[in-house]
């Protein structure tokens, strides 16, 4: 009988326990279904002093772990939890995970970051060797796991129960590199020589991210078109890089969790509808309209804007091209979180726009539901975007992406074309106010015409992004890793 494949999903995030971005919710839902495929998997991440996390059943899994540290050695313990039937280490240190935030304030990210996650991937490894945590793969996602690879194949290189072990590095967003100080290097014991050698480093400085792409045995990203992207980038020392290790880097589309994003029994919602009977999103829309302040009837489309308050997410290109959507006839909601400076941007131009725009800063689970649910067009103006997964919700809503092409929204969100009735939104290509304003333009047309918007809703409908196909090509990436690492 063919022995169960043993994976170690490494992550600084994951939903519902702690939350900064997409991560959270892959990391969430797709150890599950991996076990669904007959993957032994188990998830290893910080224990933060989050709400959530705190209120897990945890029971103490290794009560006393050394971590080697620059010079010294530092004592940490790990817990075991196990939500869902799932498997869930905590590397518990309250010095570095004493705190309510994964990365850092709305104002800053924690001075030392790099200390934090340098002690995490040592942490990591330090805890499969004393226990004797025999794995596989070990799966790896963004800069905050990005070392493990590289201690694996350095101070760990030699231990038996790692000898056979592959590492998959996922880079769901490259934009976020986990760049240091060169001194941050002395933390983590290895030869400055492969600093030297700028295997470790750019331009003078310590790179999480590219450290991790030079050391994996497989590496991916989260869709075909970003991986294009990453491999002719602006980032033309990522690029390299990538290009280097082409043959070794892949690309698995990312999806969402259908039972948690379905509108037939989502329960943060006031009606339930679906694709048959789509009339309860009418009363959703309703209700949005009255918690964002929104004068929005059945003739004026509501349109939302849901993502951090950042310029990678298309906040600048929103706020500029506001007063022209508004023109049009939109009403207006925006949803999310960032720093100060966007807070203060985002509610000086709903203070503007009274009834016509409203805003929430809050991207909790409950929320971020009910604007999917609620909104006629989901508004989707990314400077950059890996994958994403606000078209995604949008499909299974019956909400129309407005989405720029680039990354995986080119890959995913179709042009509607209504002669032929065949696409499942609308795309714009040039991050200007123009092009942005066309495509919203086309919508409102659509919108506008019934049988065109009951057209576009259902293709919308009958997509089906979820994570059940993306965790079978995973086994078969981490089977590609085991190959890679054999010298197959």
């Amino acid at each position: 009988m063919e022995t169960a494949l043993r994976v170690l999903f490494i992550t600084p995030e994951m939903s519902p326990y702690a939350i900064s971005g997409e991560l959270a919710e892959f990391s969430g839902a797709l150890p599950r279904h991996l076990q669904e495929l007959g993957v032994d998997v188990s998830v290893v991440m910080p224990r933060y002093r989050i709400p959530e996390i705190e209120a897990l059943a945890a029971e103490p899994a290794f009560p006393e772990l050394w971590v080697p540290l620059g010079e010294e050695s530092v004592r940490a313990s790990v817990w075991k939890a196990e939500p869902g039937g799932r498997t869930v280490y905590l590397i518990d240190h309250p010095r570095y995970f004493g705190r309510d935030k994964i990365y850092g304030t709305p104002r800053e990210e924690y001075p030392d970051n790099d200390e934090r996650f340098i002690f995490f991937n040592r942490a990591v490894l330090e805890f499969i060797v004393q226990a004797g945590l025999e794995a596989d793969v070990l799966h790896c996602h963004n800069w905050p796991s990005a070392l493990v690879p590289v201690f694996l194949k350095t101070h760990y290189a030699e231990e038996d129960v790692l000898k056979r072990t592959a590492v998959v590095f996922t880079l769901h967003n490259a934009l976020f590199q986990g760049d240091f100080p060169a001194e941050s290097l002395a933390l983590t014991g290895l030869d400055w020589n492969l600093f030297a050698a700028r295997k470790l480093s750019v331009n003078g400085r310590f790179n999480f991210l590219k450290s991790g792409v030079a050391f994996s045995d497989a590496l991916n990203t989260v869709s075909a078109v970003y991986r294009r992207e990453l491999l002719a980038g602006k980032d033309a020392s990522l690029a390299e890089l990538l290009r280097s290790r082409s043959g070794r880097f892949f690309a698995v589309r990312g999806g969402i969790d259908l039972d948690a994003w379905n509108p037939e029994t989502d329960p943060h919602l006031p009606a339930r509808f679906s694709a048959g009977d789509p009339s309860g999103k009418a009363e959703c829309k309703a209700a949005l309209a009255a918690e964002f302040g929104l004068a929005a009837g059945k003739e004026a489309p509501l349109l939302a804007f849901i993502a951090h308050l950042t310029q990678h997410k298309g906040l600048d290109l929103l706020l500029d091209a506001a007063p022209a959507v508004l023109r049009l006839g939109f009403s207006l909601a925006v949803a999310g979180l960032g720093e100060e400076r966007s807070r203060q941007s985002v509610s000086r131009l709903a203070k503007a726009h009274p009834g016509r725009v409203g805003v929430k800063f809050d991207m909790s689970p409950a929320l971020s539901h009910r604007v999917v649910a609620g909104a006629d067009m989901m508004l989707i103006p990314s400077r950059e975007e890996p994958c994403g997964l606000n078209q995604f919700y949008a499909f299974r809503y019956g909400t129309v992406p407005v989405a720029r092409a680039v990354g995986g929204l080119k890959e995913t969100v179709k042009p509607f074309r209504s002669g032929t009735g065949e696409g499942n939104g609308f795309l714009f290509r040039g991050y200007n106010r123009r092009a942005l304003v066309g495509a919203l333009r086309r919508a409102l047309d659509c919108y506008r015409r019934p049988e065109c918007w009951a057209a576009v809703t259902r293709a919308g409908f009958r997509e089906r992004p979820g994570l059940a196909e993306v965790a079978r090509r995973y086994v078969e990436l981490y089977k590609k890793a085991m190959d890679l690492k054999q010298g197959a």
